[in-house]
C-alpha cells in the first residue's frame, strides 16, 4: 500500500490523518462499497449504541455466557479517561469548505482542481428516495433516524441501512429499538429460541461461515454462525463457539427450521438450508427465496414479466430499491473469521443480513398485494415450483443461479409503474407471446419427426412380416384387418395378435434374427427380449405355427419359467 506525500497530510482532533485528493486521485464513486475505518470516539459511541440493544437479561448472566463482552467495557458511560477532549485548532477565514481535509498553504493546481471539478460534476447521482419505506411491521424506521442517514456523506458509516434504525413497541407499550441476542452456548440458543422465536410465523434467515472452510473443515467453520430475526428480536448463534461437549443443534431450533408453517426468508436460502442439512443433520422446511418475490413484485409492476424468474438478486439492491437506504456489505467483514468471537463490525453486519429479510418479505408483500390482478405468493423454495404470475398460471421459469452477481439490467433504472389495466395488458400480451413460442416449438418438433420418418427408412423384412400378419389375419378369422378392434378381438376369439404374428414371422423366417434383434426391429428404444418371446409363443400355440424345434426350445421356451410346461401341455 503507498502513501500520500507529506504535503497532503493534517492532523484533526477528531478525526486524526485526513489525507486530501492529490493530483493522482480519482474522485471517490458514489456510493462505492468499502470497508469501514472507525475513529476511537465514533467506536466507542457504536459500542454504546450496541450494548443499548442486547438483551438485558444476557447482559445480567456474563458469568453463563450468554452474552460475550465483545472484548470492550460492558459500561462504557465515562470515556474521557479513554478519550480526553482535545482543544479546537482554530481554521483560517476564508478557507474552503474542505480546510479540515488539507492545510491552508497546500498548493494546489489549477488544472488539477479544474479535472476534478469536472469530474465530479460529470459523476452519475443516484437519486434518494425523499419518503420513508412503506411501514409494514410493528417495529418502523425512525424518520428522524432515515432523515439523519439520508443527509449522511455517501459510503460514511451513518449512511448505511440497518437494524439499529428501528423503533417499535415491547409487551409494556415502551419504544425501543430491536433486541440482539448473542449466544455463545447451545442452552443459550435454546431458551432464546423458547422464548422468542418459536411462535412467529415469519423469521429472517441467514448463515455466516468461514470463507476458506471446506467440506472436511467440519460444522463449526461449515455453518460459524446462523442468524434469525423476528420484527422484534434478532438471535446471533455462534456455533463455532459452542461447548464440544454439547451437541450443536437446539432443539428448538431444528423444529423451527423443520416447521412448513414458519417461513423463513432470505437471500440464496436454499444454499444455506443445504449447509444445515450436510453439516447439522437439519432439513428445512418453509424456505422463501426473497429474489423470486423481489422479481414478481418489481417487475409484475413495470410489465416487464419476461424478467419475472428465478435468477438471484444480492440483498443489497433488494434493501435500497424497497428500504430506501443502501447497505453496508465491506467485503472485509464478509471475509473475516467468523469461528472467532465476533468483533463490533461482525456482529453489526451479521444482526442487519438477518433483520432486513424480515422487513423486505413484509414490504414486498405489501406491494405484491396492491397488484391488479394480484398474483400469488411464490412457492416456498424447497418445492421447486414455477412462479406464478396469477392463480391458476403456473410458467416455467429459468434455473436458479445460486452463484450469480448481480444481473446486466439491475443497475438499469426502473421502468414507470403501470396503472392496474396497463397491467392487465401487458400480462395478456406476455401470455400470447408465451403461446406463439410453444407452438412455434411444437410445429418445428412436428416437421423434425416428418423428416425422420422421411430419412430413416423402415427395414424391409419389418414390412415383409407386417404384410403376411395382415393377410394372415385377412384370410383366417378378420373381414377387415383395418378395423381398429380387429386385433383386439383375436385374443377372445381364440386366435392369435397382429402384433405377436408379425413378431413370429420376422423371427422364424430370419433365421439369422435372435430374439433380441426382433426387439430391436419392431421399436427404438428396443422392445424386452422377454416380450417377444412371450409373442411367438402365443402365436405358436394359439395358431399352430411350424417351428424348428431346438431353436425355438432355446431361445422362446427356456427364457420364461413355467413355459416349459406349458408347451409340453401343448403337445400332448
Amino acid at each position: 500500500m503507498t502513501t500520500s506525500p507529506p504535503n497532503f497530510q493534517v492532523w484533526h482532533p477528531s478525526r486524526g490523518i485526513s489525507f486530501s485528493p492529490g493530483p493522482s486521485r480519482s474522485p471517490t464513486p458514489v456510493r462505492q462499497s468499502r470497508p469501514v475505518s472507525y475513529s476511537a470516539p465514533m467506536l466507542a459511541d457504536s459500542n454504546n449504541a450496541l450494548l443499548s440493544t442486547l438483551d438485558t437479561e444476557a447482559q445480567a448472566q456474563v458469568s453463563e455466557q450468554d452474552v460475550v463482552q465483545l472484548g470492550i467495557p460492558m459500561e462504557l458511560e465515562d470515556t474521557s479517561a479513554l478519550y480526553p477532549e482535545l482543544p479546537k485548532i482554530p481554521i483560517a477565514q476564508g478557507t474552503d469548505a474542505k480546510a479540515d481535509d488539507a492545510p491552508a498553504n497546500t498548493p494546489v493546481d489549477p488544472d488539477v482542481a479544474k479535472k476534478a471539478k469536472d469530474e465530479t460534476e460529470t459523476e452519475t447521482v443516484i437519486k434518494k428516495p425523499l419518503d420513508l419505506p412503506f411501514p409494514a411491521l410493528d417495529f418502523k424506521m425512525s424518520e428522524d433516524l432515515f432523515r439523519a442517514a439520508q443527509k449522511s456523506a455517501p459510503g460514511s458509516p451513518g449512511s448505511f441501512w440497518g437494524y439499529s434504525l428501528y423503533r417499535g413497541p415491547d409487551a409494556t407499550g415502551n419504544i425501543r429499538k430491536p433486541t440482539v441476542h448473542y449466544c455463545r452456548s447451545k442452552h443459550t440458543a435454546e431458551r432464546v429460541c423458547q422464548q422468542y422465536f418459536k411462535d412467529e410465523k415469519v423469521l429472517g434467515f441467514d448463515l455466516e461461515w468461514v470463507a476458506e472452510a471446506s467440506k472436511s473443515s467440519g460444522p463449526r467453520r461449515n455453518v460459524s454462525l446462523i442468524q434469525v430475526a423476528s420484527p422484534s428480536r434478532i438471535a446471533l448463534f455462534h456455533v463455532a463457539l459452542f461447548s464440544k461437549i454439547d451437541d450443536l443443534v437446539p432443539p428448538t431450533f431444528k423444529k423451527i427450521m423443520e416447521d412448513p408453517e414458519i417461513t423463513k426468508v432470505g437471500v440464496w436460502i436454499k444454499g444455506d438450508a443445504t449447509r444445515l442439512r450436510t453439516h447439522l443433520g437439519i432439513d428445512s422446511k418453509g424456505l422463501m427465496e426473497l429474489s423470486h418475490l423481489y422479481r414478481l413484485v418489481t417487475y409484475s409492476r413495470t410489465g416487464e414479466f419476461r424478467n419475472i424468474n428465478k435468477r438471484l438478486i444480492p440483498l443489497a439492491t433488494q434493501v435500497e430499491q424497497y428500504l430506501h437506504l443502501p447497505m453496508f456489505k465491506g467485503q472485509d467483514v464478509r471475509s473475516s473469521d467468523w469461528a472467532k468471537q465476533l468483533s463490533m463490525e461482525q456482529v453489526i453486519y451479521s444482526a442487519s443480513d438477518a433483520y432486513a429479510g424480515v422487513h423486505l418479505y413484509a414490504t414486498l408483500e405489501h406491494h405484491r398485494k396492491q397488484l391488479v390482478p394480484c398474483p400469488p405468493t411464490p412457492h416456498h423454495a424447497e418445492l421447486n415450483l414455477p412462479i406464478r404470475l396469477s392463480d391458476g398460471l403456473d410458467l416455467e421459469t429459468d434455473t436458479e443461479e445460486e452463484n450469480s452477481e448481480t444481473p446486466p439490467d439491475e443497475t438499469a433504472e426502473i421502468s414507470t409503474v403501470l396503472s392496474p389495466a396497463a397491467r392487465k395488458r401487458a400480462l395478456k400480451a406476455h401470455l400470447r407471446s408465451c403461446r406463439a413460442a410453444v407452438d412455434q416449438v411444437a410445429k418445428a418438433l412436428r416437421e423434425t419427426e416428418k423428416l425422420l420418418d422421411a430419412v430413416i427408412a423402415r427395414d424391409v423384412r419389418v414390412e415383409a412380416a407386417e404384410t403376411w400378419a395382415t393377410a394372415f389375419i385377412t384370410e383366417n378369422y378378420a373381414s377387415d384387418p383395418a378395423e381398429p378392434d380387429s386385433t383386439n378381438k383375436a385374443r377372445a376369439e381364440g386366435h392369435a395378435k397382429f402384433i405377436e404374428l408379425r413378431a413370429y414371422h420376422l423371427w422364424h423366417t430370419n433365421k439369422d434374427l435372435s430374439t433380441g434383434d426382433v426387439a430391436a426391429l419392431l421399436r427404438s428404444p428396443p422392445l424386452k427380449t422377454t416380450t417377444v418371446a412371450d409373442y411367438i409363443f402365443n402365436a405358436v400355440k394359439l395358431e399352430n405355427l411350424p417351428v424348428n424345434d431346438s431353436r425355438y426350445s432355446k431361445e422362446v421356451i427356456e427364457t420364461k419359467p413355467g413355459r416349459w410346461q406349458k408347451y409340453r401341455r401343448s403337445l400332448a
